[in-house]
């Protein structure tokens, strides 16, 4: 704010005596106090007044606080006993939290306009921030008097006692109002909350039990007489409304939820399982608040009572009662994934795609369990559908990308993983994972320079990526090109990871292909050590170097073992056949 204008505003407040308003004391509303008299304008000042504060107001409203204040104090240049340009002055300092200005200025519009609700509300509003909340509660009850038919007034003057701690005065307004108007719900209500915090609460009882008198049949009315007691350990008094509830209201479903609470606090875990089914077989209650519970109890530990074949009983019957519900099949597919039930939580994913199309995450999750299940169908199908609501999310591609290489369709994965790399922005982690996959797909459809370019890019951001060393020793063993590189990079593979006997085998034939046959049979025996020997292929790979060591005898016995095993190359049973290894197609066998 420029000083200037504040200047110029403290100078026309103070040249109207405003200051000595309200002065010494709390009364609201100085009747006898002598105010500014009001202005006679000419037909010419009046149509100068209307410009400025019409145009003040437009600047208010775009944030030009300096020029609104401006233009309002050339309003009261022109008509000083104007009570509106005090209040709009008024407005703007309380704006800037300058407090003291603001209650000078509305102090001034209420003495000049008395009768204002507006102008009285916003003096109390200034007092309460200020923290001179009886001058407040002053102002209230002059509004109190003028309109008694507001009730909203008595509810704010409680408010301000209540939010300084003074308990009793904050009921003693409410009482007022009860004289008026006789025993209404929200009183009886703010009363009891005021009692419970003042610490009466045989009082905030009473409150409640005013409330069943009059109203004998409203059963949410026994149910908070319940709670306190409840509250203060009366559990059997507790239990007698709950009863009361069920007699007026035999189908109330809510009263279960309170009997299922309560049977659970003292132990007796069958008769509540029973109440909380009761309640979640009634349509009445919404099916939000079912789910509310059911959160509540999963995410804080509080379901050790509770069997897993029991909390699906209450999700079935959720789903029976409010089919088509999202919420209710993702919380569903949620319980189903944490307990490992993927086909489960895949049918209600779908369920939930089925009314949400634009909701990501769900699309993501579907994914992962379809990734889970190596449904490599599905992942297509579904990461393809997803792109059309999302064509901007790189993992979406990522998905399609790897289930079209486990569908053999190279050409599609590698156009699909080359279009979402465009999105992948700064994201190291993403390119690394893209990168990965085009390798492997370049590879498979036969252009093994773009393969082993993707890798490179891959390990120069992620140099121990142990997938991509793996990998790419194996191809390069398999051309029988640059296999000092490829050495280097499975050992490292295999200093990373000593116990993966993926890793050790791949080492292991590096060095066969190099001819180093005698450390290929030492590495490959550890690979072996390390669960190999359930691999066909890691067997048969013992069985070529312990045949290229000259032990043809026992090559031949591995040769049959990874038979049994299951499938190995192509060249196997011509190996057991012939006992040896076909030079010519040594090559191609790799």
């Amino acid at each position: 704010m420029k000083e200037g204008c504040k200047f110029l505003i403290a100078i026309l407040v103070s040249s109207l005596t405003l200051s000595s308003v309200f002065a010494g004391g709390i009364t609201a509303m100085p009747k006898k106090e002598k105010v500014q008299k009001e202005v006679k304008l000419t037909e010419a000042q009046k149509l100068e007044f209307d410009f400025a504060f019409t145009e003040a107001t437009k600047a208010v409203l775009l944030q030009e606080l300096d020029k609104g204040l401006s233009l309002y104090a050339t309003c009261l240049k022109i008509d000083p006993s104007s009570a509106v340009v005090r209040y709009e002055l008024a407005n703007i300092y309380m704006s800037q939290e300058d407090f003291t200005s603001a209650l000078e200025l509305s102090r001034g519009a209420v003495s000049l306009q008395p009768l204002n609700i507006w102008y009285q509300i916003q003096l109390a509003n200034i007092y309460q921030k200020k923290g001179m909340m009886e001058q407040a509660c002053a102002v209230y009850d002059e509004l109190v008097e003028m309109h008694p038919e507001r009730y909203d007034f008595y509810y704010m003057q409680a408010a301000i006692f209540a939010s300084v701690e003074k308990f009793d005065e904050a009921i003693e307004v409410y009482d007022r109002l009860e004289k008026k108007e006789g025993i209404q719900e929200g009183v009886s209500l703010e009363k009891e909350r005021l009692y419970i915090a003042a610490g009466n609460r045989k009082m905030a009882y009473a409150e409640i039990q005013k409330l069943i008198k009059k109203n004998p049949y409203r059963a949410d009315f026994y149910g908070m007489l319940a709670d306190l007691y409840t509250e203060d350990k009366q559990e059997e008094k507790a239990f007698e409304q709950y009863e009361k509830i069920l007699k007026i209201d035999p189908e109330n479903g809510l009263v279960h939820f309170y009997l299922a609470d309560f049977y659970r606090k003292k132990g007796e875990i069958e008769k509540s399982n029973v109440s909380l089914f009761k309640a979640f077989s009634n349509s009445e209650i919404e099916s939000d608040q079912k789910i509310q519970f059911l959160i509540s109890i999963l995410m804080n530990g509080e379901n050790e009572s509770l069997s897993d074949e029991y909390l699906k009983e209450l999700l079935d019957k959720l789903v029976e009662v409010h089919p088509g519900q999202v919420r209710v099949h993702a919380l569903y597919a949620d319980f189903l994934r944490k307990r490992k039930d993927n086909e489960g939580a895949r049918f209600h994913l779908r369920k939930v795609l089925e009314e949400e199309k634009t909701n990501y995450v769900v699309w993501e999750e579907l994914l992962l369990i379809d990734n889970d299940m190596l449904d490599f169908e599905s992942m297509f199908k579904e990461s393809s559908e997803a792109l059309k609501y999302f064509p901007s999310q790189p993992l979406l591609y990522i998905f399609k990308g790897v289930a079209a290489a486990q569908k053999e369709e190279y050409k599609v994965a590698i156009e699909t993983l080359e279009e979402g790399f465009a999105y992948i922005g700064g994201n190291v982690k993403l390119r690394v994972q893209f990168k990965t996959y085009l390798g492997d797909a370049y590879y498979q459809m036969g252009d093994a320079k773009k393969a082993f370019k993707a890798y490179d890019d891959v390990l120069l951001f992620e140099p121990e990526n142990v997938v991509v060393l793996n990998n790419y020793s194996y191809y390069l063993s398999v051309k029988g090109e640059e296999l000092e590189k490829a050495k280097k990079m499975s050992s490292l593979c295999v200093s990373l990871e000593a116990e993966n006997s993926t890793y050790l085998d791949t080492h292991g034939w590096v060095l066969f292909r190099m001819g180093e046959f005698q450390n290929a049979k030492t590495v490959l025996e550890k690979a072996l050590e390390f669960g190999g020997g359930e691999s066909p292929v890691i067997v048969e790979h013992y069985g070529d170097i312990l045949f290229r060591l000259g032990s043809k005898e026992k090559a031949l016995e591995e040769w049959k073992k990874a038979k049994e095993i299951g499938e190995g190359s192509m060249y196997l049973a011509e190996k057991i056949k012939t006992g040896i290894i076909p030079e010519e197609t040594e090559q191609d066998e790799q």
